[in-house]
């Protein structure tokens, strides 16, 4: 493969700030597997804002404080945007009947927002945000899985109103570092790996993660990868409004210290269960984009989040619509 693309074409890398804001629809559900389960975390929606790109070293902004706000990029030359969006994440059991099986997921449900800051070099891409909201019943989700079950002629969840995890405000600070290496890069088509470091603090979700990407396509610059809600690796929109078209897989693991959706509230113990510390990921796709259009579609598999869970596996798809103007 590296003979027949012997010919490397070069490209510009100065930073260029991407004019265009940007609209993000992201939905996940059990049910885009394939496997059409309906279990543990069954559906998660995210419509979102991403705002123009920034570059504060070279442009009078009254907002050029905020190029301080990074780790790996503090005084250094970066491209920076910010994020806001509202999110919901749905978790159910197994079973649909009333009662809880034996060891079967809680019920539960959490309404957030979802804001931040990304900033961009041409090899790395820094995330540092916070999530904001509700788990319980203020956070309507089993309001409107029942909604939407009931009115598609799927099985109701029966327990919605006896239980779920009890009304809680989550406040949630989470931060993310990608790292690119080209394997190979010429004007048809390029390879490269996307190296992630995620962690969380918060209420709801404490971990800490190392994941893996490769991706083999036709302009890769365009993006850094398709964005997850519940699961890691959260990118930013496409930067470019030139065609991409690429595949991908990749893995990784993940530490978990508190899971709220597998312990419970603190004052609900009872419906919680012992943490699986080390849980791994696997996942593959296909994302493209034109002119600031982004589609995508992304399927993950992921190992067992408690002990005792019933099944040791779960896999979840997720389809992306993102536009920019």
């Amino acid at each position: 493969m590296l003979s027949t693309c012997s010919t490397i074409y070069a490209e510009d890398n100065v930073l260029t700030p991407y004019k265009k804001h940007g609209i993000t629809i992201l939905w996940e559900n059990d049910f885009l597997n394939f496997l059409k389960s309906d279990r543990y975390y069954s559906n998660g929606v995210r419509i979102g804002y991403t705002s123009k790109e920034y570059d504060y070293f070279n442009e009078d902004n009254p907002m050029s404080w905020a190029k301080n706000i990074s780790i790996v990029s503090y005084n250094k030359p970066h491209i920076t945007r910010f994020h806001m969006s509202i999110n919901q994440e749905m978790y159910t059991p197994a079973t649909h009947g009333p009662g809880i099986g034996k060891n079967d997921h809680p019920y539960g449900g959490f309404l957030y927002l979802n804001t931040g800051i990304f900033n961009r070099t041409a090899d790395t891409e820094e995330h540092i945000g916070i999530k904001l909201g509700v788990v319980g019943s203020y956070s309507l989700a089993g309001q409107l899985q029942t909604f939407l079950h009931s009115s598609t002629g799927q099985l109701v969840f029966a327990e919605w109103d006896k239980s779920q995890l009890n009304n809680e405000f989550i406040f949630n600070p989470y931060y993310q570092i990608t790292l690119r290496k080209y394997i190979f890069k010429t004007k048809p088509f390029s390879m490269d790996i996307l190296g992630t470091f995620d962690t969380a603090l918060g209420n709801a979700d404490t971990h800490f993660g190392a994941y893996g990407l490769i991706r083999l396509g036709h302009n890769l610059d365009n993006d850094f990868g398709m964005p997850k809600m519940n699961l890691e690796q959260d990118y930013a929109p496409v930067h470019s409004d030139k065609f991409s078209i690429y595949v991908f897989a990749g893995g990784g693991a993940k530490v978990t210290l508190h899971n709220i959706f597998v312990k419970g509230n603190s004052v609900q113990s009872d419906l919680g269960y012992n943490l699986s510390i080390l849980r791994y990921e696997a996942s593959a796709g296909l994302v493209m984009s034109f002119y600031g259009v982004r589609l995508g579609y992304i399927w993950t598999y992921y190992t067992k989040d408690y002990t005792v869970q019933p099944y040791d596996h779960h896999a979840v798809g997720a389809l992306l619509v993102e536009f920019s103007f």
